[in-house]
């Protein structure tokens, strides 16, 4: 290694290294501080019918392996009892845990630890009083269960019935049989999924557990079920095999399915003073580390933080929990910024940093914070696309990553004939169809009509609770420099240039344009498109409507109310946003209520005057609202005057993106890698 490499080494050690620092949970070595954190929601990795794993799932684990993380939590797995088997009523939201998978468990186990990692299983007697598939509403016959005879969470009509003595004893006993198989399976540890309002979670918490019997009442006896099934686990594992135990330390509930949108808001679940005294007798019971988060099914932002959450959201309250207990403390919550995680183990405040979606975005994420390569991080954007997805029964992967649980099925692959390319539009898609095609060995020409790349991501990213999305367009930048794409700004393509150019394949990808509705006064000079206020040129005045309740409303409406401006949003539809994920939706929507902003809804503008706007209701009564500033953001339409002007030509053409139909970030970039992976 000669000096100049040799420093660069030493220097990126010294800036990571707590990261690489290797860790003990209970008797078993971790090589690093990073694990990939448990996600259950993609549906491509087991079988609906039965929950058992497939290929795909095994695939998705071995690529975080290869991509460095020390410690992998996968999917949580429900355990096979016959106290509510969810498989044979067709509700499996969950993969099964099950003696015919035992070669695909051991498979896994032995891929990981050749590439030094360690392996935990994440386990669960079920969801409880959280039942997503609606087909359990319609089915008399199938009763949730619970500690006590609690509420659906989605269907407060539906009582869940309270576990017996009997059926929790065969719920501890599944635990020990599943603990005995996996350690023969060489799988390193299990880890309790006690969080979110789940079963486990709803025993240890007063506002869920009412019973009377030697699992309800105080803390210690409410924790007795976690307990129990820890001494199951050890009795058929061995005492060297190490349990976890993952709970939320606050629930953020402040009422009836309402969540608290910050710390020292009213709290009806469990709060930190409770949380450290779990974490004091967890410890003691001889669980051999925590996995700390916050949240449940009613906050739901907390649990799945969204891209308004703050990085490292959890920090402080994790802390807390460290300081009260010896053993390893895991520390989730929006962590994937390296120098955010680096700062939270040089302080102390934790032992482990879980990521979850930062490791869907991009499974090299370890390796490239220990190679020195942050800059090659593909980040994630908090937009829950996949979950959105996974909740209403669609293929699911990650917004940025599309090879994301297609592992096995999609791969980059050098063309057999390069090709000249020509990319129309530097937005997002044409920026992901330039570097896949370029890694491909193409030659790529890429031709941008301003002098920017990044298309709506510029806007996009402008709020401060957006930074994410600079994130995003900061990484194709640097990935499109090292690719060495040509690029070429401020030139706007035309027919005439392509037939110049000659090249074999044109992707059109020139994005989308506001619209603007025909209606009286919208020519005014107090009317501005969304996009163009983001973009700074105009600046909004004091009273602000905001016309369109989507998501580019809903967003535009928190910047400006943060600013001072009093803001109202004006909706023809029943609802705000409901084309995003709950988390995100949720705290959009707390946000808005948070910052004052006024929200009419079945209501549209019939009119802009010079001081403000006309709306009419479905009833046809009309409202005027002042205001100095009006701001359109009722959508875009796809600009299709160079695809179009194509028609006829011999070449190959197609168009990705927005150009095609204005969706989302995860559409265009999903677009644009199928077709350059076949180009």
């Amino acid at each position: 290694m000669n000096n100049v490499r040799k420093e660069i080494y030493m220097a990126t050690r010294q800036k990571f290294e707590n990261l690489r620092k290797p860790i003990n949970i209970g008797k078993v070595f971790i090589k690093n501080r990073i694990a990939l954190a448990p996600m259950g929601d993609i549906h491509q990795f087991f079988d609906k019918a039965t929950g058992a794993v497939n290929q795909r799932w095994k695939e998705y684990m071995m690529e975080r392996a290869k991509g460095g993380a020390g410690l992998l939590i996968p999917s949580v797995f429900k355990i096979a009892n016959e106290v509510l088997p969810y498989a044979e009523k067709g509700l499996t939201d969950w993969m099964v845990f099950r003696r015919e998978s035992i070669r695909d468990y051991a498979e896994l186990a032995k891929y990981v630890h050749a590439h030094g990692a360690t392996i935990f299983f994440q386990l669960s007697p079920g969801r409880g009083r959280v039942i997503l598939r609606k087909e359990a509403y319609d089915d008399k016959e199938f009763v949730p269960v619970s500690p006590s005879d609690n509420e659906i969470l989605f269907r407060q009509d539906v009582r869940c019935r309270p576990l017996t003595v009997g059926e929790i004893g065969e719920i501890v006993k599944a635990f020990g049989d599943a603990a005995e198989i996996l350690a023969n399976c060489g799988i390193d540890g299990i880890e309790l999924h006690a969080h979110e309002g789940y079963l486990l979670d709803e025993f240890a918490t007063a506002l869920w557990n009412r019973r009377t019997d030697e699992y309800g009442g105080d803390l210690e006896r409410r924790l007795m079920l976690a307990i129990k099934i820890l001494k199951a686990i050890k009795n058929k594992a061995g005492d060297d095999f190490p349990v976890t135990y993952r709970y939320g330390v606050k629930h953020f509930i402040k009422g009836p399915g309402k969540s608290a949108l910050r710390v020292g808001e009213r709290e009806m679940g469990r709060d930190i003073d409770e949380s450290i005294q779990m974490a004091k007798i967890l410890e003691k019971a001889g669980f051999d580390g925590l996995h700390v988060d916050t949240g449940c099914y009613e906050s739901s932002y907390w649990a799945h933080p969204p891209i308004y959450m703050p990085h490292g959201f959890n920090v402080e309250l994790t802390s807390q929990v460290k300081k009260a207990v010896k053993i390893p403390v895991i520390i989730a919550g929006r962590l994937d910024i390296p120098e955010v995680a680096e700062k939270v183990l040089a302080e102390g405040k934790a032992d482990m940093i879980a990521i979850g979606r930062g490791l869907l975005a991009d499974p090299y994420w370890p390796k490239k914070v220990f190679e020195d390569r942050v800059e090659d991080i593909r980040p994630c954007i908090g937009c829950h696309d996949l979950m959105h997805k996974s909740e209403t029964d669609q293929y699911t992967t990650c917004a940025v990553n599309p090879f994301c649980g297609s592992e096995g099925i999609f791969s980059l692959q050098l063309a057999k004939k390069a090709k000249k390319i020509l990319i129309a539009g530097g937005g997002v898609g044409g920026m992901q169809a330039a570097a896949i095609a370029c890694e491909r060995g193409h030659n790529v020409f890429l031709f941008e009509k301003t002098e920017n790349l990044g298309g709506h991501l510029i806007a996009a990213s402008v709020p401060e609770f957006k930074k994410d999305i600079k994130r995003l367009l900061d990484y194709y930048k640097v990935c499109l420099n090292k690719l060495k794409v040509n690029m070429k700004f401020n030139i706007s393509i035309t027919p005439e240039l392509i037939r110049e150019e000659d090249p074999d394949v044109v992707i059109i990808a020139t994005g989308s344009n506001p619209i603007v509705p025909d209606i009286p006064g919208v020519k005014k000079s107090l009317v501005i498109t969304c996009i163009d206020l983001l973009l700074g040129k105009k600046e909004a005045q004091n009273k602000v409507v905001i016309v369109g309740g989507g998501l580019e409303g809903c967003e535009t409406a928190v910047w400006l109310a943060k600013q001072g401006k009093k803001v109202t949003i004006v909706e023809m539809l029943p609802q705000l946003v409901p084309e995003i994920h709950r988390a995100n939706r949720d705290m959009l929507l707390d946000l808005l209520e948070d910052s004052s902003v006024d929200v009419l809804t079945n209501i549209k503008v019939q009119e802009i005057t010079d001081n403000g706007v006309i709306c009419v209701d479905r009833k046809l009564n009309t409202r005027r609202i002042d205001a100095d500033t009006v701001v359109l953001a009722i959508g875009l339409k796809p600009d299709k005057e160079l695809y179009n002007s194509l028609a006829g030509e011999s070449r190959e053409i197609y168009e990705i993106g927005d150009c095609k139909k204005p969706r989302k970030i995860g559409d265009a970039i999903w677009e644009a890698t199928m077709l350059a992976l076949n180009v």
